[in-house]
């Protein structure tokens, strides 16, 4: 008996004939080879590719917030580019109006007075210190009623230059004094910024320059800098510098396609490589058997993968029936 083949004392109390038939079979099931095609590993250059959605931003940015607190009252100016001097909301604080209107009244009144009391001193009916007293009031319902003017005036929030409009609260909304209200992004210098994953971020080199998409248009511009931490989020901040007759707006949305460094990989076809979980694994025909070899996919094009792992140019890849072997299976390799 060939004892190579797997055999345990469960089957000691078999007969003899039955015995031998079942190692027999067991045995012929151990021998057959798994039929596989394969195809060559080949070394190449894999340049990956990392696209991005950025914002363009500019120096003439500003943030307007309330000058004072009340219901934000817009003049329903859709989200856009404004020139510069428009209206862009105004803030209407409870009872101002009423207060300006009230304050108006007694400076009338006031003034009434001070022109009575200078009439009755001139005849001497009123003593001086009453005249003065008059026009002491006088002054300060003027005062009063200048500071409220000057609330009203300031009410109103303008555009101190033209540019893109963002609005952050909606109309209606009741706000305290300094809460943003409207963004504004004028046309400076612009520049893109983008977020990156730390690893994609750490391949890019500033000798490659970044394509640029939106709206239609296409062009390049400059990788200017890459920060050195991630953010909160995890992400890192990506700086790209337009070419100068770009006609892009600050605040406006754009497609950005960064070239990565090159690095050396194994090109195979997809169908070879074999995922086990988050595990990603090769099989290469050694001498008939199958031999696993893990692997990291770099990325894929089409019908093929890139991958890094200890393999060698020109070694055999199983491409079909990769996912029925095992490590050592025996391979019968059809053309």
């Amino acid at each position: 008996m060939n004892a190579t083949c797997p055999a345990t004392t469960r089957f000691d109390r078999l007969p003899g004939l039955a015995l031998t038939a079942l190692l027999l079979a067991v045995c012929g099931a151990a021998r057959a080879a798994v039929p596989v095609q394969t195809a060559p590993v080949e070394r190449s250059l894999w340049r990956p590719r990392v696209r991005a959605i950025a914002r363009v931003r500019s120096v003439n940015h500003v943030i307007l917030g309330a000058p004072l607190s009340g219901r934000v009252w817009e003049p329903g100016r859709p989200v856009g580019q404004v020139p510069a001097g428009t209206l862009l909301a105004r803030i209407t604080p409870p009872g101002l109006q009423a207060s300006l209107q009230a304050a108006r009244t007694q400076l009338r009144l006031a003034q009434i007075n001070v022109q009575r009391n200078s009439t009755l001193y001139h005849d001497g009916v009123v003593s001086l210190e009453v005249l003065q007293s008059s026009r002491a009031t006088e002054k300060q319902m003027q005062a009063q009623a200048l500071a409220l003017q000057g609330q009203l005036a300031n009410q109103v929030i303008r555009a101190p230059f033209a540019g893109l409009l963002n609005y952050q609260v909606p109309s209606g909304a009741v706000v305290s004094a300094g809460t943003p209200i409207v963004t504004l992004d004028g046309r400076g210098t612009p520049w893109i910024e983008a977020l990156l994953s730390p690893m994609s971020a750490m391949r890019l080199t500033r000798t490659e320059s970044v394509r640029i998409r939106f709206a239609g248009w296409s062009g390049t511009g400059r990788l200017s800098s890459v920060g050195h931490s991630a953010r909160q989020s995890g992400l890192v901040a990506v700086y790209v510098t337009p070419s100068p007759h770009a006609p892009l707006l600050p605040g406006e949305w754009v497609g950005l396609r960064f070239l990565e460094r090159p690095v050396f990989a194994f090109e195979v076809p997809l169908p070879a490589v074999v995922m086990q979980g988050a595990d990603a694994m090769v099989f290469c025909d050694q001498g008939g058997r199958a031999r696993r070899v893990p692997v990291t996919v770099l990325g894929t094009r089409g019908t093929r993968a890139w991958v890094q792992g200890p393999l060698r140019g020109g070694e055999p890849v199983v491409v079909r029936g990769a996912g029925r072997l095992a490590d050592g299976t025996p391979l019968t390799v059809k053309p």
